[in-house]
Parts: C-alpha cells; sequence; structure tokens
C-alpha cells in the first residue's frame, strides 16, 4: 500500500466516530455482507459515514492490508477496527455494539401502537396465506424511519396487539414506537400504509 492511500484510510477513521469500509454506499449496498452491517447500523445511530470500496481500487486492497482482515466490508468506531459481517451481527446481537456506539439499552417495554380500522382491514388482507412462522414487523431505524415488513419470528422481540393486529419489533423499534399510530387502505396497487411516530425529532 502506498503513503497516500495510507494516509487517506488513516483520515477517514480518524476525522469520523463511525467509517464502514462497504461495497457501494449507505442507500444502495452492492452485496448482501454490506447491507446486513448497514441495517444494524441503521437500527442503532442515525449517521455514519460509509466509504464505497468500488469506487477506489487502491483503498479497497489497502483498507484489507491496514486492517490485516482479508474481506469487506470492515466497521470502524471511533479508531477501533471492529471487524467484519458475521462479527458485526455478533456484537450487535450480545448488545456490545451497542456499548461500541454509546447506545443506551432498551426499556423492553411493550410501547402503546394504535392501528386503525382501515390498516387493520388491510394488514389482515395482506396476511392472508402468509406461513405460520412469519409475522408482521414494525421497524424503526435510529432516523426514525418506519416500515411494516414480514418476516421470520425472531427471539427476544417485542409484541404488542392493537385492533386485532399483532406486531413484532426489536427492543429498539419498541423503544420509538411509543404512540405510534399505523393508518391504512386498500389502493389499485394493494394496501398501503402510513406510520405516524409522534416521538419522532423534529428535522433539524
Amino acid at each position: 500500500m502506498n503513503e497516500p492511500t495510507r494516509e487517506q484510510i488513516q483520515s477517514l477513521i480518524g476525522s469520523n466516530d463511525v467509517v464502514l469500509f462497504m461495497k457501494g454506499h449507505r442507500g444502495e449496498p452492492q452485496c448482501g455482507f454490506s447491507a446486513t452491517v448497514i441495517r444494524i447500523l441503521d437500527t442503532l445511530v442515525p449517521e455514519y459515514q460509509t466509504f464505497d470500496v468500488l469506487s477506489d481500487a487502491e483503498v479497497r486492497d489497502g483498507i484489507k492490508e491496514f486492517s490485516s482482515w482479508p474481506t469487506i466490508p470492515q466497521l470502524y468506531v471511533r479508531g477501533e477496527f471492529l471487524g467484519g459481517c458475521d462479527i458485526i451481527q455478533e456484537l450487535y446481537e450480545t448488545g456490545e455494539l451497542h456499548d461500541k456506539l454509546g447506545v443506551a439499552a432498551s426499556a423492553g417495554g411493550a410501547p402503546s401502537v394504535n392501528v386503525t380500522d382501515g390498516a387493520a382491514e388491510a394488514i389482515r388482507h395482506a396476511l392472508e396465506g402468509v406461513p405460520p412462522d412469519h409475522a408482521l414487523h414494525l421497524g424503526i431505524d435510529a432516523r426514525y424511519q418506519a416500515s411494516l415488513f414480514l418476516g421470520p419470528r425472531a427471539e427476544r422481540e417485542v409484541e404488542v396487539e392493537s385492533n386485532g393486529i399483532t406486531l413484532r419489533m426489536d427492543a429498539l423499534s419498541a423503544n420509538r414506537a411509543e404512540g405510534a399510530v399505523i393508518d391504512g387502505q386498500h389502493t389499485a396497487d394493494g394496501p398501503a400504509f402510513r406510520v405516524s411516530l409522534p416521538n419522532a425529532p423534529a428535522p433539524g
């Protein structure tokens, strides 16, 4: 690795509390491993820096030498190299990544969520034929962007029922979901939903 590349990498790590060297960028990951780490970071923190190694072959090769780690993505937090996708998943599941990022522990309680009549009807229609091991999930990331999605049930999820609809969510989403209102209706393209979050911070 040449010295300019080393200095570029060091500058990226030194000037950002959280930086992810990945394939693609935050809004459009170009590999499944990068996408997995992005999903984890989005859950925990609103802002972080990414660098697309596909845009710079010298950095792509140099970061592997710099960290003595052979694969991409690679995550640095406050100058410390944490690892690649598998290690980040493990740190997330144990809660160690929360500590590294300074994310407060979740309260763990079930939030109050209101599913309107229109949303409940549309959800019941959408759930027809869903496998029994799947459930409807509400995800709210660190930027308070909400999503409803179907997926397998997972351990340590918070379960909430409203208007005959059961929602499952991770603990951090549950913290952000207090007072959420889920509204929806049938459209020509299928059910459409809107999630209102009264606890979302005001746009800054």
